[in-house]
């Protein structure tokens, strides 16, 4: 493909018992915007001062993105975000005028603008690295890769979820972990040591014993179970 495939707090509080940030010591209130620190004297400021801080005028012409640990969320103009508050200190801003929309693992982020690489949805969802992110597909799930751009511009909200980025799978009851993908049928038996001549067999999701054909390939799963067989049909 073209490298492209198709909230914590409540706004302005500071909830009771939340763990709290310390004032700077030179009693600023301080978060980062882009990656640049920025510091207040108030600790509420709204949306449009935290822009006009980090240099982004007029504010009305961008998006201002908050982090949290387990999703984003869009911060209005005239809203206030209370800077005491743990989640708080990171920003992103962008210059556009709408939201867009995906989840990870069923938490929602809100981004400003349409196309987000892999590594940036990494690093804002704290995915691991022995992790993988996948788009949820109904004709098939789609593994992005670090070169990948998540087009978030269609209609709806794009799903993600992560997987283990090794699996365990079985050949003749012994476990041999991997990593998840596609495989052709030459490439399992290597990988197994499949004597000469046998053919390699995999239990389908119906339970029932399937030959692999020559050259087929097949997107190999968590706790798949193979086996060698002789080509006659008897027992290996």
């Amino acid at each position: 493909m073209d490298n492209a495939v198709t909230a914590g707090q409540e706004p302005g509080t500071h909830p009771k018992g939340a763990g709290t940030r310390e004032v700077g010591s030179d009693g600023k209130f301080f978060t980062t915007v882009n990656d640049a620190e920025v510091k207040f004297t108030e600790a509420t400021p709204k949306g449009e001062h935290i822009l006009g801080k980090a240099g982004l005028k007029p504010a009305d012409d961008f998006v201002l993105i908050q982090l949290l640990r387990h999703s984003s969320r869009s911060v209005g103009l005239d809203e206030t975000v209370d800077l005491r508050a743990e989640g708080t200190e990171v920003f992103r801003a962008f210059k556009s005028d709408r939201i867009f929309r995906f989840t990870v693992n069923e938490h929602g982020y809100e981004w400003g603008v349409e196309k987000i690489p892999e590594p940036e949805i990494r690093t804002i969802t704290h995915t691991p690295e022995d992790e993988v992110l996948v788009l949820d597909r109904e004709n098939g799930d789609v593994e992005l890769t670090p070169t990948d751009v998540l087009d978030l511009g269609a209609a709806g909200t794009e799903h993600l979820h992560t997987e283990k980025r090794l699996i365990t799978v079985f050949f003749e009851g012994k476990p041999f972990e991997i990593h998840r993908g596609i495989y052709t049928t030459e490439e399992l038996k290597q990988l197994f040591g499949v004597k000469a001549g046998y053919e390699l067999e995999v239990i389908n999701e119906q339970g029932q014993l399937m030959p692999l054909k020559p050259g087929a390939k097949l997107r190999v799963k968590e706790g798949m179970k193979f086996f060698e067989q002789v080509p006659c049909g008897g027992s290996s």
